[in-house]
């Protein structure tokens, strides 16, 4: 009797649960599935939204809704046309109980998986943060697998293209009419292949390829990021009215320690213990045949005190790398280059903490290069952090080299070439601030000769040049020391220009002392800085 009973109670039960199974699948999915669409596509008449099939899961508590898809049905000029495709979307963990009695949307973790977003859209900067929703949400985890983005805008050149996203996104907490922020969200992981950006005035692409980032270690590893203009170098150019650099090149092998994304995206706080770029490849070109815009530029001690975050970084290190500067100068007829090669370099305390306002502390910087392939440049600069008159020191040397080696920057730029002569060392120090740079230098040379180009035919054989070039070699010495002489000390004396950045600073400053070093006529107290 008991073991009939058993039987009827399970084959009750049995019944029960197919039942409920056959009305899921009859009733209730195909119910979901359309009040989902229906909800939906009444409040739009641009896009359409379509669900090709919905799984319910008691045991978890969750929905499946498979091949989820949203695309445009209105294609108007000017306006945004974008297809969302999924593959599957789960949301496990529903809480039915608030959601029925509370009216909040509480669940435990969401998975996209194979999503694509395709088309074009609208960007504007003036337009505001959409509203999220009209009810609470809370969801703890929510993943995307294998994302792939190709958006393009409708009204510039703006294009994203994201390959093999990953992200983990945690806490996400959205109130009521709240709108679409990064405040909505904890942590966040993720990975992808590569990601590609097209600036909105088309001059250039970005590209990054290989990126990671682990909230829990709180590291970000990047394989490549490269700058690629989309235009070449004179072509670039004169798509500007007044000068501006070009810059085409790659940072390789980049790892931030210590590093939240949340924060930087959040607030625009960085943040790191040490960032490494294992290899810098830069490309700088400037045409000065183009206007100059007179505009006073900040000292780079103000760039970063007006970070419009927190910055606090405590080292940056590059472990190799090559720069070469070219510049077309006014009435060149070619460009010049100058190249520094097998750079290293480590800066030390990048930071706008108002701390140091009251308590000492120093930026630093240490690199070491070839100039021109040659003769190796070290070079030390170190400011205090918050001084008032943004003071630096630099001091620096470099190694024997051959002059002829700079030719191929001063034959284009300064329409001189170095017939002779050979640097044996260089050493300089000097202080700066915001308004001049005073310092010494002991160049020692030997046999230096020159000779004057003809700006026109870049000959040295014409009548005028080859008298400039006697007159030149008169006032230039040929060596330092000369025999049975001390060695003549160069003297650095150097006026700011407010409308140049840093590096033309120290180049200019450091010029003085040269012209001081191998010339009878420099005066640096007579000189005017030129631009």
């Amino acid at each position: 009797m008991k073991k009939n009973i058993i039987v009827w109670i399970l084959m009750g039960f049995t019944a029960f649960v197919l039942l409920v199974f056959l009305l899921t699948k009859v009733l209730v999915e195909p119910w979901i599935r359309e009040k989902i669409q229906v909800s939906v596509n009444e409040k739009t008449d641009d896009y359409q939204l379509k669900i090709e099939k919905v799984h319910v899961s008691f045991l978890r508590s969750g929905v499946e809704l498979k091949s989820f898809t949203i695309h445009s049905i209105n294609e108007t000029e000017g306006k945004s046309d974008l297809t969302l495709e999924i593959e599957s979307l789960n949301f496990n963990g529903i809480h039915l109980l608030k959601a029925v009695f509370r009216k909040d949307i509480d669940i435990r973790e969401v998975e996209i998986f194979n999503s694509r977003i395709i088309g074009k859209f609208a960007f504007s900067e003036n337009t505001g943060l959409a509203k999220v929703s009209p009810l609470n949400i809370n969801i703890e985890n929510l993943f995307f697998d294998e994302l792939y983005v190709d958006v393009k805008s409708t009204t510039t050149a703006q294009t994203f293209l994201l390959k093999n996203g990953f992200f983990k996104v945690s806490d996400i907490h959205v109130e009521k009419l709240d709108t679409l922020s990064p405040g909505i969200f904890g942590q966040f992981d993720f990975d992808a292949q590569e990601f590609k950006t097209v600036t909105p005035d088309s001059l250039y692409t970005f590209l990054v390829v290989g990126i990671n980032y682990s909230a829990s270690s709180n590291t970000m590893t990047v394989d490549s990021f490269a700058s690629q203009p989309n235009y070449a170098e004179y072509e670039f150019t004169a798509r500007h009215q007044f000068q501006t650099v070009r810059i085409e090149g790659s940072l390789n092998q980049l790892f931030f320690h210590n590093f939240s994304a949340a924060d930087f995206v959040k607030t625009g706080k960085l943040t790191s213990s040490y960032i490494e770029i294992g290899e810098i490849q830069l490309n700088v070109f400037r045409d000065k045949r183009i206007e100059f815009r007179h505009t006073e530029k900040p000292t780079f001690q103000d760039l970063i005190y007006n970070y419009p975050g927190t910055l606090n970084i405590d080292s940056l290190g590059i472990i190799s790398g090559n720069i070469v500067y070219t510049e077309h100068a006014e009435n060149a007829i070619e460009k010049g280059s100058i190249r520094f090669n097998e750079i290293e370099a480590t800066i030390f305390k990048m930071t706008n903490d108002t701390i140091y306002k009251t308590e000492k502390a120093y930026l630093e910087l240490k690199a070491s290069a070839l100039l021109m392939g040659k003769g190796k440049i070290d070079i030390t600069l170190k400011s205090r952090i918050y001084d008032k008159h943004n003071t630096f020191a630099v001091n620096g040397s470099l190694s024997g080299m051959e002059a002829s080696a700079l030719n191929p920057f001063l034959e284009k730029t300064a329409f001189i070439t170095i017939t002779s002569g050979k640097i044996n060392a260089m050493y300089f120090g000097f202080t700066a601030n915001n308004t001049k740079a005073t310092g010494q230098m002991k160049l020692l040379y030997e046999h230096l000769e020159v000779a004057f180009i003809n700006k026109h035919t870049n000959e040295t054989n014409a009548i005028i040049e080859q008298a400039k070039s006697m007159i030149a070699n008169i006032v230039v010495i040929e060596s330092n020391p000369m025999p049975g002489e001390e060695v003549r000390p160069g003297i650095i004396d150097y006026e700011r220009d407010p409308e140049r950045f840093l590096f033309r600073y120290v180049v200019k400053a450091l010029l003085t002392g040269m012209k001081t070093s191998v010339t009878k006529l420099y005066n640096p107290k007579e000189s005017k800085k030129k631009k």
